[in-house]
């Protein structure tokens, strides 16, 4: 079987919101922190295609950002399940919103039934996964464990420098969370912000992290290559998923990582196409 590369890990977003994102900052604040500065890289449809071929990516799974105006969230989604259906054997579509709005789960259902694959990254920038976020949270899993859908959720290491988007969660959040929605597939960004090494610790935390997976989003403004191994040791190399956070990242930027984390080529192959197609094709 080929070996195929799949980039679980990608923000796109509609020619309204990349030439004019200065009209969307208002009431958005967590927009605002990551995308003020027009240095910030916003990609379309068109950029992400082009990049693929050109780094040998041959899906990618995209979405738009947890946006908490309904205008804005539908405008994205609807970029993102039209891009799917344009491009329907190299993009699988997810839908992202702010959970806490209140017609969140419409938009949730009306994704699926257009042809969503998953939901998110969603994310709690402002405060963590407290006990607000994780009762936001308790519809959308529920939703989807009903239709076998996973839930790609950030997640950040809480120690360490600051930068834009930088949640203030804690482990101990993380860890109520995934103990409540044990049932839930989870694909937690950013390498789960450090709890998969806990995957040491005897019985409690693996069975508590048996539906999730890890992606490498931003790995190497992050951590040194060989984390990659450590959590092949911690939690196993299925549990992994290239994720390359673009654009801020291209795909391409994570070959050297890979390369240096002392990992077979098997493994790494694995990382970068085997354990996707695992869980969504």
């Amino acid at each position: 079987m080929k070996n195929i590369i799949i980039d679980f890990h990608v923000h796109v977003c509609p020619p309204e919101i990349r030439e004019n994102r200065e009209s969307f900052l208002d009431g958005e604040p967590e927009f605002a922190v990551i995308y003020k500065d027009k240095n910030a890289r916003l990609a379309g449809v068109s950029d992400l295609i082009a990049r693929m071929d050109k780094d040998n990516v041959d899906m990618s799974v995209i979405f738009g950002f947890p946006w908490n105006n309904k205008e804005y969230y539908r405008l994205n989604n609807d970029y993102v399940l039209d891009a799917a259906k344009r491009y329907p054997n190299r993009l699988i579509p997810f839908c992202c919103l702010n959970v806490d709005h209140p017609k969140a789960i419409f938009e949730i259902k009306r994704c699926i039934n257009l042809g969503a694959r998953g939901v998110g990254e969603l994310a709690f920038y402002s405060n963590g996964l407290d006990h607000d976020a994780q009762d936001a949270l308790e519809p959308v899993v529920n939703i989807c464990h009903e239709a076998n859908l996973p839930v790609l959720l950030h997640t950040n290491e809480p120690i360490g420098h600051k930068y834009p988007g930088k949640s203030p969660m804690t482990l101990v959040q993380l860890y109520e969370l995934l103990k409540r929605y044990n049932n839930t597939n989870w694909i937690l960004a950013h390498l789960g912000g450090g709890i998969p090494f806990y995957g040491f610790l005897k019985k409690e935390l693996s069975k508590i992290m048996a539906n999730c997976w890890f992606d490498t989003a931003a790995i190497p403004y992050l951590y040194h290559p060989a984390v990659l191994k450590a959590m092949k040791d911690a939690v196993g190399i299925d549990k992994i998923l290239f994720g390359s956070d673009y654009p801020l990242l291209p795909p391409s930027r994570y070959k050297n990582e890979f390369m240096k984390s002392g990992l077979t080529h098997e493994e790494i192959n694995a990382i970068l196409g085997a354990n996707a197609r695992n869980l969504l094709l």
